[in-house]
């Protein structure tokens, strides 16, 4: 048996590199793909989007997502995990948008669990966050909006 803090290290690395898979799909343009790293009964929600269940979040996502579309880049991950369930909290930035510039950014607020040793996304929720540091109301001093109005915290119950 793997002593329990090796399992942990094991386990946060493995839901990191599931955030990497996603962004990955997302990149080379297969939303099947994305929608496999859900479980069965996996819910993705980002702003008006709101699909539950794997097939159902497949087919919306192999509609929206094409190669190059966007650049997903996923850092700042804040893990925890209670044995075959965990949250993760992560940022996310995207340099470009369907050819625009700049592209967007938020926060992806996870739960997830592990199936037959596999790491699975149960919840993914994406909360975009608004202004841009060019954006006036952004001073140097006040730092971008959402940080001032709180977005981007997780809104995901246990």
């Amino acid at each position: 048996a793997i002593p329990a803090d090796l399992q942990l290290l094991a386990d946060r690395e493995a839901i990191k590199e599931l955030t990497a898979k996603y962004a990955r799909c997302v990149v080379t343009g297969d939303g099947r793909g994305v929608g496999a790293l859900y479980s069965e009964d996996g819910r993705f929600a980002a702003g008006r989007f709101d699909y539950v269940g794997r097939k159902n979040i497949q087919d919306f996502l192999e509609s929206q997502t094409t190669p190059g579309k966007n650049m997903p880049l996923v850092t700042d991950h804040i893990i925890e995990i209670d044995g075959d369930e965990a949250t993760c909290y992560s940022i996310m930035f995207t340099p470009w948008f369907k050819g625009k510039h700049p592209g967007f950014c938020g926060a992806y607020s996870d739960r997830l669990r592990k199936i037959e040793g596999e790491w699975y996304f149960v919840e993914r929720s994406f909360e975009f966050f608004e202004g841009r540091p060019e954006d006036p109301e952004n001073t140097p001093s006040r730092g971008p909006s959402f940080l001032a109005t709180g977005q981007g915290r997780s809104r995901l119950k246990r």
